[in-house]
């Protein structure tokens, strides 16, 4: 598995590579373009995002009101033509900081946060794109959660969860439609868990302006499974409005309202069962 992921990132680097030679003169490379090729669904729990959300859990039948806050994005390094009339690949790095707060706590105190960084290698050939993606997590839980007496339904045994892992995702988009899925494989872990796992996403996101000029609807749904759950299948959805700057893409605001049933995305509490809705704000830089 080690070899298939290295051979598949240097074919997928080649482009790049080579791009300097053979582009058009009218197909330019980039250096730090602005947004992404590959566009990831918006109901993902561990993309980089920059984001303040109220969150209802509930876990082993008491609920709790979590404070989710992420700050986080995508920044592009180079974007190169391909080899064919209108296709392109970017490289970028990306980075993110995913905290969550128990707000029913007398300190609010911190459980878990998520530390992510990765290098995204994106494609783009007209409504088709993918994106392979090398990265890092390292999950921590708070000071406050380890050393506060907490409900018998948070209680966590603290392991070192750090990994490292490559994902492929595949995407087709039509009238606002954006449709994705693909693997995971984590190839090296400081602890012992399992490497496969797999996601599906189904992304609607309005052209059509509502109320003013920027605003539009949108709605998202991510399938997930992990081998390490016994794949057991996870459903993430956001709903809300886009509000975007008359002036450039990547400068937007969303106001959502999210639901969440299946394994917890939080760190080291993967292993439980949960549900959540909420309601947040994301900002993108």
């Amino acid at each position: 598995m080690h070899k298939f992921a290295l051979w598949l990132l240097l074919a997928m680097f080649f482009p790049i590579l080579t791009g300097f030679d053979n582009a058009p003169p009218e197909r330019k490379i980039v250096l730090f373009p602005e947004g992404p090729l590959f566009f990831v669904p918006l109901a993902s729990p561990k993309e980089p995002r920059t984001h303040v959300t109220w969150l209802h859990l509930r876990l082993s039948g008491k609920s709790f009101n979590i404070g989710s806050v992420g700050f986080g994005d995508s920044f592009g390094l180079i974007r190169a033509p391909g080899f064919g009339v209108a296709d392109s690949w970017q490289l970028g790095i990306s980075g993110a900081v995913l905290a969550q707060f128990n707000m029913d706590s007398d300190s609010i105190d911190l459980i878990n946060a998520d530390y992510i960084i990765g290098l995204p290698l994106s494609y783009r050939n007209g409504p088709w794109s993918a994106r392979a993606r090398l990265f890092h997590q390292s999950s921590h839980l708070g000071d406050e959660f380890l050393l506060l007496p907490q409900s018998p339904e948070l209680r966590q045994e603290r392991i070192n969860l750090s990994f490292e892992a490559l994902e492929l995702l595949a995407g087709w988009e039509w009238k606002g439609i954006r449709l994705t899925a693909g693997p995971s494989y984590i190839f090296h872990s400081d602890t012992s868990i399992k490497r496969n796992s797999v996601q599906a996403g189904l992304d609607y996101h309005r052209t059509k302006q509502v109320y003013t000029p920027s605003a539009h609807l949108f709605a998202s749904l991510l399938w997930s499974a992990w081998e390490e759950t016994d794949w057991n299948s996870d459903v993430s959805a956001k709903a809300g409005v886009h509000f975007r700057s008359p002036y450039t893409e990547k400068r937007a605001i969303q106001i959502f309202a999210e639901y969440f049933h299946g394994n917890l995305p939080f760190g080291q509490f993967y292993k439980l069962r949960s549900e959540y809705f909420g309601a947040g704000l994301n900002i993108s830089f």
